[in-house]
């Protein structure tokens, strides 16, 4: 079993932050402390300082290849892994079929949101008892520093891929764009992600500043979302390409700590993902099925082309003028609650961000 030694027994040791250069010998060395550093920037503090844990139980033993399947069920979190992917699936299912093939009042999508909730309970209880090692490890969700962070996590990773999705929609239908246009004019603001994450690793590397780039990454998220939210159905052309670039640059910051921290932000921001994707979708599907109807009138083979908007752009593009107009405002209408739901996830995540308070964080640098 793991337990707790007394400092010195380097064989059996895990460094904790905090540990300083000097002790430890060769394990200070195969364990720099600057490896959990980050984590421990997010409330990930395995035990306290000064103390060390000793992995003594030759059972959990990531060697998979030499184990039988039964001894490889105890180590490795089947349950866990099988219950995560019913729940989603079941989840993503609802959300699809509520306000697309079904109406949200349907016994089926009540069902199917009610079952993935039951799902999601049970993946937490199994999380709670497994002896393998857990895909969510949920002592690193025991403070208020982590429980925080990951909030901020999962809101901006449901806002950040939201606008991945609205935005081309916004170009394609709105403006008119061809597929070739709407990726143009998304070059630009695509590039600053990747400038984003290479500023955040600049300063974490230089700096720690961890907490401090989740906020300022949180900062021009909310800001800039909203300003993409203002835009209307015919606007300045130059607000297109300088409302997006902030936007995505916050983003590049505020994910930028998924690449050193743990598997359960990984885990938690993915599921954030899909959330963001799945739900603004429901939105845009349910805006069009509501609203397409009374704004079409009488227009000949009404339910038809409704159906043909819903699932396809190239099917609005191919209307005549008049009614066309008429399924674009109805689009924008859906477009514009996507963003604003976007918004409000990156301003959940900015206040989780600005809430996060950690005291006596060392510098990644000492």
């Amino acid at each position: 079993m793991a337990g707790l030694t007394e400092p010195g027994t380097a064989a059996s040791r895990l460094p904790c932050p905090g540990d300083g250069e000097g002790e430890g010998g060769d394990d200070a060395q195969a364990h720099p402390p600057r490896a959990l550093s980050y984590d421990h920037q997010l409330g990930y503090d395995p035990v306290p300082e000064e103390r060390h844990l000793a992995v003594e139980d030759p059972k959990v033993n990531l060697a998979i290849g030499s184990k039988t399947l039964k001894e490889t069920w105890h180590v490795v979190d089947f349950s866990g892994a099988l219950l995560l992917v019913a729940a989603v699936s079941v989840q993503l299912v609802g959300l699809s079929l509520g306000g697309n093939e079904l109406p949200w009042s349907s016994p089926w999508v009540i069902g199917a949101l009610l079952g993935s909730l039951v799902l999601f309970a049970l993946f937490i209880q199994v999380e709670k008892r497994t002896k393998a090692i857990p895909m969510m490890p949920l002592r690193m969700l025991n403070a208020r520093l982590p429980i925080l962070i990951q909030i901020s996590n999962v809101c901006a990773g449901a806002s950040a891929f939201a606008l991945l999705l609205v935005l081309p929609l916004f170009f394609q239908v709105v403006l008119l764009d061809s597929a070739t246009q709407t990726g143009a004019r998304l070059i630009i603001p695509s590039l600053a992600v990747p400038i984003g994450g290479l500023i955040a690793g600049i300063v974490m590397s230089r700096w720690g500043k961890l907490l401090t780039l989740v906020r300022v990454g949180a900062i021009l998220m909310a800001l800039w979302n909203g300003l993409v939210a203002s835009l209307r159905f015919e606007d300045s052309h130059w607000k297109y390409f300088v409302y997006n670039f902030p936007a995505n640059l916050g983003q590049g910051v505020v994910l930028s700590y998924h690449a050193v921290s743990a598997s359960t932000v990984y885990l938690i921001r993915s599921l954030g993902t899909v959330w963001g994707v799945s739900i603004t979708s429901a939105i845009i599907q349910t805006t069009l099925s509501v609203r397409l109807a009374e704004a079409l009138g009488d227009v000949p083979n009404k339910w038809t082309v409704i159906d043909d908007v819903r699932h396809s752009v190239d099917a609005l593009l191919r209307l005549p003028p008049d009614v066309q107009l008429k399924a674009r405002h109805v689009y924008y209408a859906g477009l514009h609650y996507s963003f604003a739901a976007s918004s409000a996830c990156a301003v959940v995540a900015l206040c989780a961000a600005l809430a996060a308070r950690a005291k006596g964080l060392r510098r990644t640098s000492s």
